[in-house]
């Protein structure tokens, strides 16, 4: 493994590049600005492409594992599902739970921030597509 000894303006490279974004994402992506945004963000952002852009996941597989209380994660989902970004809507194999589905402006959100993260993180590296 590295260190960052070996390989200093990489090392500090990345973290240039993470304080970059976490700035952007501080003054463009509101979601973003709290642990419970941040984690239900992800966690639906990963489910939503792993899924094709569908999430199949019950709520409390969403909210499993995690140290946030589930009220805290609940009040989360709502001012999300206000702010028009997901809908929680009943699944058609079980009626006793929910599932989430990203909207248009949840997709269009996530494009934005993979488009920045490109942005920034193209200034620092050479980044080559599988």
């Amino acid at each position: 493994m590295e260190t960052v000894e070996k390989n200093p303006n990489e090392w500090w490279s990345l973290v240039i590049s993470l304080a970059e974004l976490h700035q952007w994402e501080l003054e463009n992506h509101p979601l973003l600005a709290t642990l419970t945004g941040r984690h239900l963000y992800y966690r639906l952002a990963q489910e939503s492409v792993n899924n094709e852009y569908v999430l199949t996941r019950a709520l409390k597989d969403v909210f499993g594992g995690m140290h946030f209380t589930e009220k805290a994660l609940r009040t989360r989902m709502r001012h999300m599902e206000r702010e028009g970004l997901i809908e929680a809507v009943t699944r058609p194999d079980d009626a006793r739970s929910k599932q989430l589905l990203p909207t248009e402006k949840f997709n269009q959100l996530m494009t934005l921030h993979a488009e920045q993260v490109k942005k920034i993180f193209d200034k620092h590296f050479l980044l080559i597509e599988k």
